[in-house]
């Protein structure tokens, strides 16, 4: 039996958990699936999970999790109404042009959680 049917969930340490149930609440529109103060929350992604862990961290630049949308415009739209910050690059390897970098057709963008995790919104190219 192989992994290729199991559910992923990615797991983002947070350092204060409350904060983050409420960033990725009301600023993603997540939903809590379970939720303990020993273990931490899972966040429900429409089929996928992220699983909130309470831990003393520092937060990396690297993308913890990634999403994959239809309309990476409409959804940095949504996000930025609900206070997302995004973040700009403009060096060798990576530039964004509103908050989009693209490559290929491949386009992504990158914002914080609350906790300072890197987040990912991608949309692959259109067939």
């Amino acid at each position: 039996m192989d992994l290729s049917n199991a559910t992923i969930a990615a797991n983002v340490a947070v350092e204060d958990l409350t904060r983050a149930l409420s960033f990725y609440h009301e600023k993603l529109g997540l939903k809590t699936m379970a939720y303990t103060d020993f273990f931490g929350a899972a966040i429900s992604t429409d089929g996928s999970a992220i699983s909130l862990a309470q831990r003393s961290k520092v937060a990396s630049d690297e993308d913890s999790v990634n999403f994959t949308v239809k309309d990476i415009e409409a959804t940095i739209k949504e996000l930025k109404s609900r206070g997302v910050v995004f973040q700009d690059y403009d060096t060798d390897r990576l530039k964004t042009v509103n908050h989009v970098s693209e490559y290929k057709g491949f386009k992504a963008a990158w914002f914080k959680d609350s906790e300072g995790n890197t987040l990912q919104i991608n949309q692959s190219p259109q067939e």
